[in-house]
């Protein structure tokens, strides 16, 4: 089958590692360069839902985060290149205590929901977290991983070249049409088209599904120079600290639905402060990066996946927002099942009918 994927961000690279482990014949054509756009970030964040009122959309996010350990192990293998993962876990701060109330009773709820794979429990605040940040100790998970998501972008695209994958960067996509797409290198047509171009990818596909944002929503964050290693990542106030494999510490994130530019600025220094706040060993770590970047989003938080109206043989897995390298792999299988038209299963609000519908 001769597989075109259009943007080479996680997604895209997922659904054109899956396609190729099928013997596709795959291209990718990239606007810039492999992970240059939200997919290029520091972060890298895998952290589930919390464990309650369990929804189909949970029990996705779940089994996708149980079985990345193995995907990265043979993404990693493949390239030779390290993509940051590590299943390392995260505490959340508790500051109230009716934060205290549901945490245990999320507790109770973890044993059966994460089917005693993983624990979600609560302990005094550790002694690397600053005391009065967790005047009520915190909670303690073991499912949550973090990955470097710049390098596992990079460390994804060489393992698709070792399957035969072709990715063309510099080739921007104009255009959508019923069995491919046009640019300025010509018109393409395919077997199957997957579009996953982030918000570039959401103006593509306008005139077939005109409810999403087109903009995106920025996100900033810092790389310190600081070693955390063995320690969990830290979630409190809208703000992670992510220790890094390589003795680097990612603070993360801002969520700007309104912006002048996509570059970093002034509004970053007050998630590094609050970072800094929380951890007392990242008080004087120097800033090595600061980073900025446009992350796409659907009319809701979640994805939009399936096959576009009133085109033959095109499909869109978008819509990556802040799950997208949590997620990538599970989707990546959806859609060279979908293009094929085999069996798959995803969560109905992930569906571009439901996001027609309007959710």
């Amino acid at each position: 089958m001769r597989v075109s994927v259009v943007g080479a961000g996680i997604w895209g690279l997922a659904s054109a590692y899956a396609c190729a482990l099928r013997g596709d014949e795959v291209t990718v054509y990239e606007a810039g360069e492999v992970g240059c756009g939200a997919s290029g970030g520091i972060v890298g964040a895998l952290a589930p839902l919390v464990p309650d009122q369990w929804t189909p959309k949970k029990q996705f996010q779940f089994e996708s985060l149980h079985s990345a350990a193995n995907f990265w192990a043979e993404v990693d293998k493949k390239s030779g290149q390290l993509s940051g993962y590590g299943r390392i876990g995260r505490v959340q701060p508790l500051q109230t205590e009716r934060a205290k109330e549901l945490a245990v009773a999320r507790a109770e709820e973890s044993r059966t929901l994460w089917q005693g794979k993983y624990q979600w429990t609560l302990h005094s605040c550790p002694e690397f977290i600053a005391p009065e940040v967790a005047p009520l100790g915190v909670i303690h998970d073991t499912l949550s991983a973090r990955i470097f998501p710049a390098q596992a972008a990079r460390s994804l695209a060489l393992a698709c070249k070792t399957l035969g994958v072709k990715i063309l960067e510099n080739h921007r996509v104009e255009s959508l049409h019923p069995d491919g797409f046009s640019g300025a290198f010509g018109r393409v047509k395919s077997d199957a088209v997957i579009l996953s171009a982030g918000s570039e990818g959401f103006r593509m596909m306008d005139p077939y599904v005109p409810i999403h944002e087109t903009t995106g929503v920025k996100g900033q964050a810092a790389l310190l120079d600081a070693d955390l290693t063995g320690q969990p990542q830290v979630y409190a106030g809208g703000v992670y600290v992510i220790p890094h494999a390589n003795g680097t510490v990612a603070i993360g994130s801002t969520s700007e639905t309104s912006w002048d530019y996509p570059e970093p600025d002034g509004k970053l220094d007050a998630v590094i402060a609050q970072a800094r706040a929380m951890v007392p060993a990242l008080a004087d770590a120097p800033v090595l990066q600061r980073w900025a970047g446009i992350r796409p989003k659907a009319r809701r938080r979640d994805p939009m996946v399936g096959k576009l109206p009133e085109l033959e043989r095109v499909f869109t897995v978008s819509g990556a927002f802040k799950i997208g390298f949590g997620l990538a792999h599970s989707l990546g299988e959806v859609m060279a099942r979908m293009i094929r038209d085999e069996p798959y299963s995803i969560p109905e609000s992930f569906t571009v009918e439901w996001h027609l519908a309007g959710g």
